[in-house]
């Protein structure tokens, strides 16, 4: 049995990318302190806050 999380994550996106894209990625998350993941989930809700 999995551990209980306030927030589970049920899905799993996935893309390819190249190198460059990479490397920016992982800067943009060690800059922001975080990991991939959570630097795209915030880059996610802050581009459905500009659409509206």
């Amino acid at each position: 049995m999995g551990k209980s999380v306030e927030n589970p994550k049920k899905f799993i996106v996935s893309c390819r990318i190249n190198d460059r894209e990479m490397e920016k990625l992982q800067k943009l998350a060690k800059q922001s302190g975080t990991n991939i993941s959570n630097l795209l989930r915030r880059s996610l809700l802050g581009l459905t806050e500009v659409e509206g």
